[in-house]
């Protein structure tokens, strides 16, 4: 019997030739990957894959359409960064960044922030307000940033993704695939101001009037387990609870993204502990065709 990710196969590669594209992002050598011969937590999510040293290890529904909810920051931050980005640029605050949905850092109308600590705040904090005040100040409408958004996942090679809404926000039209997630979470991480935010455990910004805002990271993996250093969650009532993490221990690192997971921290603490595990044991290798179904 083919393994878990192996099945229907056959009649599927015209559909954008998903496993060289999913191995590819992570520079595995060859069209090799890591597969346990059943899935034991295709239930822990409605999508998700654990990737060990660029090798597919376990995964479902890989290539079904999803919201990314506020995963979709991490393509924001690389648009911000891309676009003449000034750290110590002085951003005004308007009225609709002030009061725009949860999570917020609590900025208000007409106060000024450095871009840097609003990235800092997006990442860390998930803050909309932090995100809406980059967005704005980069583009000038959501619209017009979205367009830089699409342009920047199609240079990515993010094929079955479209995005509407810079923080996450559910929109009509807005979704991605666990595919396309762990190729910009690769290049995400590579940015060493991503990486340097997304490690961070609590963080403190100040405004221009000197006014504190102290947050923590969402990312709860971060004091929960030895290794993690990043990477984002996400979560909105259609998107569910998600999380892209990235986690090294003794040479080995583990990428794991979940989409509407509803035990998202006892889920991902396990997953990656069971990979780190597998990677001990040197778990023998298979070839390396899922169906993405």
């Amino acid at each position: 019997m083919l393994p878990y990710l192996a099945v229907r196969i056959v009649g599927k590669l015209p559909r954008g030739l998903v496993t060289v594209l999913l191995l590819g992002a992570f520079g595995s050598a060859g069209a090799h990957s890591r597969a346990d011969s059943h899935d034991p937590y295709h239930r822990s999510a409605s999508a998700y894959a654990a990737v060990l040293d660029g090798q597919l290890l376990w995964g479902s529904n890989l290539d079904v359409r999803r919201e990314p909810a506020s995963l979709t920051k991490l393509l924001t931050a690389l648009v911000v960064l891309d676009s003449d980005w000034q750290p110590d640029a002085l951003l005004s605050v308007s009225h609709d960044a002030a009061h725009t949905k949860r999570p917020r850092v609590g900025l208000h109308t007409g106060e000024n922030l450095r871009a840097d600590e609003a990235l800092t705040a997006m990442l860390m904090h998930s803050a909309n307000d932090a995100c809406l005040l980059l967005v704005e100040h980069a583009a000038g409408s959501l619209d017009a940033f979205a367009a830089r958004m699409n342009a920047r996942a199609a240079q990515l090679g993010m094929q079955d993704s479209h995005f509407v809404h810079p923080c996450g926000f559910d929109a009509e039209g807005q979704y991605s695939t666990v595919t396309d997630l762990l190729r910009l979470a690769k290049v995400a991480h590579a940015d060493p101001r991503i990486a340097h935010i997304a490690a961070q455990e609590q963080a403190t910004i100040s405004t221009a009037s000197g006014r504190q805002l102290a947050f923590k990271n969402t990312n709860q993996l971060l004091w929960r387990l030895d290794g993690v250093v990043g990477l984002k969650t996400g979560y909105t009532s259609r998107a569910g609870h998600c999380l892209i993490a990235v986690a090294e221990q003794s040479g080995h690192r583990v990428w794991l993204v979940l989409l509407d997971s509803h035990q998202r921290w006892w889920t991902a603490h396990r997953i990656i502990t069971d990979a780190f595990a597998s990677a001990r044991r040197g778990g023998r290798s298979h070839e390396a065709t899922y169906a993405g179904t």
